[in-house]
Order: C-alpha cells, then sequence, then structure tokens
C-alpha cells in the first residue's frame, strides 16, 4: 500500500511564484506556451507538460488557472511518489524537482 505525500507549502509557494511570473497580463490563468516554458524549468518533458495540460484544461480554452496548475503537479507528484514507493528496488528518476527550480523576472 503506497503512503500519501503532499506537497510541502514550499513546493506549492514556488509554483505560485512560477505561474505568477508567467502571467504577465495578471489574468490569473496562464497559456500552454507559458505553461511548456515552466515545465522545461521544472525538467518535465515536452511530452509529459502536454499529458498534464491537457489534463487541467478541462473546459478546453487553452489556458489553465493557478489552482489547476498548482492541482495538476500535485497530482503528479504523488503519482510519481506512488510509483517510487511500489518499485523501491528499481530505480527512478524524478520528473521534476520544484525545489530545484528558479524564478526568473520577464
Amino acid at each position: 500500500m503506497a503512503s500519501i505525500r503532499t506537497m510541502s507549502q514550499e513546493e506549492q509557494n514556488h509554483l505560485s511564484l512560477l505561474f505568477h511570473a508567467y502571467d504577465v497580463d495578471n489574468s490569473g490563468r496562464i497559456e500552454k506556451s507559458e505553461f511548456s516554458t515552466i515545465c522545461k524549468e521544472l525538467n518535465v518533458s515536452s511530452q509529459e507538460a502536454e499529458r498534464i495540460f491537457n489534463r487541467l484544461d478541462v473546459d478546453k480554452d487553452g489556458t489553465v488557472t493557478l489552482e489547476e496548475f498548482i492541482s495538476g503537479f500535485q497530482e503528479q507528484h504523488q503519482e510519481e511518489h506512488d510509483d517510487a514507493s511500489e518499485n523501491k528496488n528499481s530505480s527512478t528518476v524524478e520528473g521534476f524537482s520544484i525545489s530545484k527550480g528558479h524564478v526568473t523576472s520577464r
């Protein structure tokens, strides 16, 4: 049975800072290209970024909100933790590291 591991407040704050750095029009939404750029900073593959964005953009308007953005990474974080817990004997590569990323001003 996998244990539950949620993102820390620090990780959530980091994601929020990244989101706001790319939400240049202060609309509370980021577009797919901005989402992809953030994912690159977090070392998420372009295929994985595409999959996450498509799952989060439920209304198919080409944008995600801050809440959707954070929840998407929380779900991804939990999936990776569950996979690592189930496969302790095999080596796993973390898809992204939120705490190691950096925020750049634009």
